[in-house]
Order: structure tokens, then C-alpha cells, then sequence
């Protein structure tokens, strides 16, 4: 089902809100769309695309800048994995949460000598950043990110990762955010919609600030997936990378564009991404395809499911952290719904909340047949173990 605001593509069924709010994107940009796992997020709803002449926003990109996944897959079969220890390791010595824990997480990588840090311009804040980048590198955080262990039609195993940023992409959205609305870097300013000239030294700085935080997360998302892979002891022999949460330069119908995807995933013709579905369902690798539908959509599409549920609706309400964390209000998903759904698929969960349960997701499977006029599937990915962030672990910066 392909709907038009505007002569603008939205894939798939929305609510009101999503839908106004894209609408609102849809006054400041040149060209738009929707895709079918999208939902309402911060000014640009989540699977929202927009093209701007020459302009980027800030808020637009949002805050996990660069977030995205990396699948890869190992010379392993399923009869040769030992999934329980995989996923025990996993959970023991990859760091979630705000901070490294495990000792042979990276403390350097050539990110850290790029040239783009001096678009912060101050040298304090540069040496801060680089001091928060360096203790959260290969880090995977809390909220949706994970760590997935699959298979796929053949009985390959594959490991896919979902994570962005972290500190370092929020306090540069922040900052950017706080300086176009001309107040100071660590001002505490509305998330509103200012769109910057990349000839602007402002604009200019922001983008080239933002394809750090790209290449960070990159960098982490990469570390991760070799560590797990030593963990498994088995050759990666196949890697399939993609980042939303970005801003690209691209051309559309011979005009020049910077194209914003916003929980969306890059699909031009040819290029293969990672798309997850929830700890209960599979995941796909996909393929962009040429068609008058793909061209409407900028080249775009799902960057997952797409939440259905609040985190304070599908788990309730809660007061304290950690030990101290206690449910003061009952929420629509109780464990043992999610404990059957996940029985019921065979797969094995280490962490993980109630509101990150199947249940709070469309299923892939419903979100990608709304595209399938501008995608095809080269992989299904059947879920085995999925690795997350326990209910009680404290990060600021979850998704």
C-alpha cells in the first residue's frame, strides 16, 4: 500500500502524529519520504527521509549519529556452533551500558587522528570528546542495540550488531543543536528544526562533525563483530554494513541533494544492507532494486521493524536504578509473554527488557512487503541467541 502527501511516498500505515509529522518535515525540504517501519520520534519521525538543497539538520540526523548495523558472517555452520557459551561469553566481556568493562576493548583507533575533530574548533572540547570517544569505543549501549547471533538458509552463521554513536553522537548533536539556535555548546535548548548551509562555517563544521561520529560508530560496530567472532572462533568471510541516522550527499534526478534518513537505510540499486527485525523474529540481508518506486523513495528503505509500543507502555513504569530499580506500575508485557514467544522461536536471550519484547515491534516480514517493489531479499536470517542490555543497566544514551 503506497499513500502520497504531497506527491511525497509513504510506505506502509502510520499514525496521525507520525504522519503530522512528516508532513511538517515536508515545509522545509525539497522532496520526502516515508517508510513503512516508521514511527514518531524527535521533529523527524523514525524511517523519515528528507532532501534538502544544501542545508542539513541537525536535529533532523538526530542524536545517535551514524547509528546502524553490521551483519557478517562466519566459516561456521550451525552444527559446529556452541551457542550457549557464545552468547555467555558475549554477555560476559563485550561492555553494555556507558562504559568499557572489558579489558581488550580498543583504546585507540585511526578515528581518533582524523582531521574532522577540528571541526569542534575549541582544543578542550576536542581533548573531552576524544577522552569520552576513547571510553565507549566498542561499546554497544542499552535500549534497542544488540548483539545477534543467526542463521541463515544455508545453516551459515551470521553475527549482526545494531548500534550508533554513543556518547560522542549525542554530545554533538547537542552541541550543534544548542550553536544554530545561537546559544552556547552546552546549553540546554528545544529540539527544534534549524536547517544549516553546508557553506556555512557552522554547516560546515556540523557535517564534517557528523561523518566523525559516522566513522566512530562504524569503528565500534566493526571491533565488535571481530571480537565476537574470535569469541566464536570462527574467519568473518562476509561483512554487509549500513548507517541511518546520517546525512548524505547524493543526486536525484540530476539535482543535487543532501538526503537525511532518519531510522531508513541507504537501498540504491545494487547496494546490500542489514535490516533487523525483534529478538523474536528473523532479520534480513537485502538488496536495493531500480524502479519508479525506489526512485520516489530517494533509494530508501526500513532500517527495522518498527516500534508499535512506548518503552513505559510495554514495560511500566519504574523507579530507581540498578539493584534499587523497582516497578511501580504494570506495563502491557509481562516476562511471561516474552519468555513464550521466544520458546516458541527457539531462540536464546541473554539481558534484554520488556520493552524490547516481540511485542512491541511490527514483524519484519508485514514492514518489508511494503517495499517490495524497491528491495529483494538475498538472506533470511533465522535469530538463535540475541545479547542485550539487562532492564537494570543505566545509559543515558539508549535509543
Amino acid at each position: 500500500m503506497l499513500q502520497y502527501i504531497h506527491g511525497n511516498p509513504v510506505f506502509g500505515l502510520h499514525d496521525e502524529q507520525t504522519l503530522s509529522q512528516f508532513t511538517h518535515v515536508l515545509k522545509n525540504a525539497e522532496r520526502g519520504a516515508l517508510m513503512a517501519d516508521g514511527h514518531l520520534g524527535y521533529v523527524m519521525p523514525i524511517g523519515g527521509v528528507a532532501a534538502y538543497n544544501n542545508h542539513v539538520s541537525p536535529v533532523g540526523v538526530g542524536f545517535d549519529i551514524g547509528c546502524g548495523n553490521l551483519a557478517v558472517r562466519l566459516d561456521m555452520k550451525t552444527s559446529d556452533l556452541k551457542l550457549s557459551k557464545l552468547l555467555n561469553d558475549i554477555e560476559r566481556y563485550i561492555s553494555f551500558g556507558i562504559g568499557q568493562t572489558n579489558t581488550e576493548a580498543p583504546k585507540d583507533h585511526p578515528v581518533f587522528d582524523s582531521n574532522d575533530w577540528k571541526a569542534y574548533e575549541k582544543t578542550s572540547l576536542i581533548q573531552d570528546l576524544k577522552k569520552l570517544g576513547r571510553e565507549q569505543l566498542g561499546t554497544v549501549g542499552a535500549g534497542n542495540h544488540y548483539i545477534d547471533i543467526f542463521s541463515d538458509e544455508s545453516m551459515n552463521i551470521w553475527i549482526g550488531v545494531h548500534f550508533g554513536s554513543r556518547g560522542l553522537g549525542h554530545k554533538t548533536a547537542s552541541g550543534f543543536i544548542n550553536l544554530s539556535q545561537q546559544k552556547p555548546w552546552d546549553a540546554r535548548v528545544s529540539e527544534i528544526e534549524v536547517l544549516l548551509d553546508l557553506n556555512s562555517d557552522l554547516g560546515e563544521r556540523y557535517y564534517r562533525a557528523m561523518r566523525l561520529c559516522g566513522a566512530y560508530a562504524k569503528a565500534g560496530r566493526e571491533w565488535v563483530c571481530s571480537y565476537v567472532a574470535r569469541l566464536a572462533d570462527a574467519p568473518i568471510v562476509e561483512e554487509v554494513h549500513n548507517h541511518h541516522n546520517y546525512a548524505w550527499k547524493e543526486v536525484h534526478d540530476d539535482k543535487k541533494f543532501i538526503v537525511i534518513r532518519k531510522g531508513a537505510t541507504p537501498a540504491f540499486p545494487g547496494q546490500v544492507s542489514f535490516v533487523g527485525g525483534s529478538m523474536g523474529d528473523p532479520s534480513v540481508i537485502l538488496e536495493g532494486i531500480d524502479s519508479q518506486e525506489s526512485r520516489k523513495a530517494l533509494y530508501s528503505t526500513v532500517h527495522g521493524a518498527g516500534r508499535v509500543m512506548s518503552r513505559t507502555k510495554a514495560a511500566g513504569k519504574f523507579r530507581g536504578r540498578g539493584k534499587n530499580r523497582k516497578q511501580i506500575r504494570q506495563g502491557a508485557v509481562t516476562p511471561i509473554m516474552m519468555n513464550e514467544w521466544l520458546k516458541k522461536k527457539k531462540v536464546e536471550l541473554r539481558g534484554g527488557g520488556l520493552d524490547e519484547s516481540p511485542h512491541v515491534y511490527r514483524r519484519l516480514t508485514e514492514v518489508l512487503n511494503y517495499h517490495q517493489n524497491t528491495i529483494k531479499i538475498k538472506h533470511w536470517l533465522q535469530p538463535l541467541g540475541v545479547v542485550m542490555a539487562g532492564p537494570d543497566v543505566f545509559d543515558p544514551f539508549r535509543d
